[in-house]
């Protein structure tokens, strides 16, 4: 049994050639890569009615960006623009008419409208997440973060610990057996190699929103695609039956190789994040225990795994709008001007502003 499981777990994570050369061969290889980013983190744009909206549209769908439209005019919204984008009819001068569902999924806006913007600019402000990139949104089912994430228990080391992931009501659940017999003691699922790796270098850290059982994990990230390489990680704590959000700063990961740290390893490189895990171990590092730990049942439920703390790119862009910088200055939001009417600009040069400054 434990040598079945052994083998499945070196087959789902690629660690064998030949095997995932035949995978490759059928077709069956996955990759979470930056472009399920794109489409987990969308665009709102609000609609003009000009040909620059469908440029600037066209431009973003053929990078496999996710794109929100906000309409005053839904039926003619839906004749003139791409059937891909979602669009939403409200009055952006009007507060009560930007619900939640306006919001949803919203990481940054542009806006073409050239006056009578003070309440929507305050909702931007008011609603969009300050300075974040969905990285994993487990609220939302999907085939590629099922064939993701994988199970690494101590079954590789001899143990007899076991654990999975499983998406189910809004939710991923992080949950097991963990046992210390065979001299085992710890459970974990882990992501399969990004490729190519993510480049998370212009933000602070990673950010969990998690509700636990009490119990100390550890979240553990790399930035090398070897299988059993230096792991960089950060433990917490959680509260029984609460949702907490953790915030773990790039600066504060700790090198481990098999819970033993290793400072000569250096900084993490968030320029090359190839993996993510989580885990329930006995040990904490450098043969000190885990003062949580208890052998038995767990779980874990995680929401999202975030990027926060974007340190360049704006977060809402005004084209050929000046005169809000008094209330954008006074909030966190990161924005960014495009103005074409002192430069000589075409259509197509705004486009591509546009898009150097939305890249994930």
């Amino acid at each position: 049994m434990k040598l079945d499981r052994l083998w499945q777990t070196l087959v789902f994570f690629d660690v064998i050639p030949f095997v995932n050369c035949f995978k490759k061969l059928l077709g069956k290889s996955s990759q979470y890569t930056n472009q399920k980013l794109k489409k987990m983190n969308k665009i709102l744009i609000t609609d003009t009615e000009d040909n620059l909206v469908k440029l600037l549209i066209n431009s973003l769908l053929s990078n496999n960006y996710s794109v929100k439209l906000l309409t005053q005019n839904l039926a003619q919204a839906q004749e003139n623009y791409d059937s891909r984008i979602e669009i939403i009819e409200a009055n952006i001068n009007s507060a009560e008419n930007l619900d939640s569902q306006v919001w949803e999924g919203v990481n940054k806006v542009i806006c073409l409208q050239k006056e009578g913007l003070n309440n929507f600019i305050s909702q931007v402000i008011k609603n969009l997440p300050q300075q974040e990139t969905i990285l994993f949104d487990f609220t939302q089912d999907s085939l590629e973060v099922r064939e993701t994430w994988g199970a690494v228990d101590d079954v590789v080391m001899g143990g007899v610990s076991q654990s999975n992931l499983k998406l189910a009501q809004s939710k991923a659940v992080f949950s097991g057996n963990v046992s210390t017999a065979n001299n085992g003691g710890f459970a974990s699922v882990r992501t399969k190699n990004f490729n190519p790796p993510w480049d998370l270098s212009a933000y602070e850290g990673i950010q969990l929103r998690v509700k636990g059982d009490g119990k100390r994990y550890k979240f553990i990230t790399r930035c090398e695609g070897k299988w059993d390489g230096i792991g960089y990680c950060y433990s917490f704590d959680t509260l029984y039956d609460y949702w907490l959000t953790i915030n773990i700063p790039f600066t504060d990961l700790i090198p481990v190789f098999r819970a033993k740290t290793v400072r000569e390893a250096g900084n993490f490189d968030a320029s090359k994040v190839y993996s993510m895990q989580l885990m329930l171990s006995k040990f904490e590092y450098d043969g000190q225990y885990n003062p949580k730990f208890d052998a038995g049942l767990f779980a874990l439920e995680i929401e999202s795994i975030k990027a926060y703390g974007h340190k360049k790119l704006p977060q809402l862009i005004l084209i050929n709008n000046n005169g809000y910088d008094q209330i954008l200055d006074k909030s966190n939001l990161n924005y960014q001007v495009i103005n074409s009417e002192n430069i000589f600009m075409t259509e197509e040069d705004i486009v591509e502003k546009c898009m150097q400054t939305v890249r994930i």
